[in-house]
C-alpha cells in the first residue's frame, strides 16, 4: 500500500487513486450487467425463433411431407435435423440464461470472509444485523477485495453466456439453412422436378 493510502486509511478517509479504483470497477460492474442484457435479450429472439421453427414445420409435418413422395425420405431426414437444430439451440439457450453463481468469494474457503457485493453470499451468510455490522467494519482495502473479485466473478460469467449463447445462434443459423433446403425440395416436389431421376 502507498503511503498516500496508508495515510488515507489512518484518518479513515479515501485516497484519490483508491477512489479511481472504485469507481471504475462500479463502472465495469455496470458495463458487464448491460452485456449480460443483451445475451438476456438474444436468448428471447432465439428461443422465439426455434419454437417457431419447430412448431411451424416439425409439429405440422404431415401436412409438409405426402405419403409416397418422391422426396419423402429427403424431407424426414431434413425435419429430423431441424428438430435436432432447434431442440438443440433452445437447450443451449437456457443455458445461456442461467450462468454458474458459485461463487469463489462466498466464504467457501475457511481463510476468507464472506462476500457483502454477492447475492448469493450476501442472502445465504448473513441476516440483517450482521450483514451492517459486517458492511460497517469492512476496511477500505477490504471492500475494494472484495470489489474486485466481483468484477472478476462477473467477467467470467458475462464471458460464459457469450460463448454459449454464440453456440444457440450457430445452430439457430444452421437450421434456417436446413429451413431452406426443406423449402427448395417443397418447391421441387411441387413442381414435379425430380433430381435424379432416371
Amino acid at each position: 500500500m502507498k503511503e498516500t493510502e496508508l495515510a488515507a486509511e489512518k484518518q479513515g478517509t479515501v485516497s484519490d487513486e483508491q477512489k479511481l479504483r472504485l469507481s471504475s470497477m462500479w463502472d465495469s460492474l455496470k458495463r458487464f450487467d448491460t452485456y449480460i442484457g443483451t445475451v438476456n435479450f438474444k436468448s428471447g429472439l432465439l428461443t422465439t425463433l426455434n419454437a417457431a421453427i419447430f412448431g411451424g414445420v416439425v409439429l405440422k409435418a404431415d401436412a409438409f411431407i405426402k405419403n409416397g413422395s418422391y422426396y419423402q425420405i429427403l424431407l424426414i431426414a431434413i425435419l429430423a435435423v431441424i428438430a435436432m437444430l432447434s431442440l438443440l439451440s433452445i437447450y443451449y439457450v437456457i443455458k445461456s440464461i442461467w450462468p454458474n453463481l458459485a461463487s469463489a468469494s462466498t466464504g467457501t474457503k475457511p481463510s476468507r470472509s464472506p462476500s457483502i457485493f454477492f447475492f448469493g453470499s450476501v442472502s445465504r451468510n448473513f441476516i440483517a444485523a450482521e450483514f451492517v455490522n459486517t458492511v460497517q467494519q469492512k476496511t477500505i482495502d477490504e471492500l475494494e477485495r472484495d470489489l474486485i473479485v466481483q468484477v472478476h466473478e462477473v467477467a467470467v460469467i458475462t464471458d460464459l453466456k457469450f460463448k454459449v449463447i454464440a453456440k444457440a445462434a450457430r445452430l439457430t443459423v444452421w437450421n434456417l439453412v436446413f429451413l431452406l433446403g426443406f423449402g427448395f425440395v417443397q418447391i421441387l416436389e411441387a413442381t414435379g422436378y425430380y433430381l435424379c431421376h432416371g
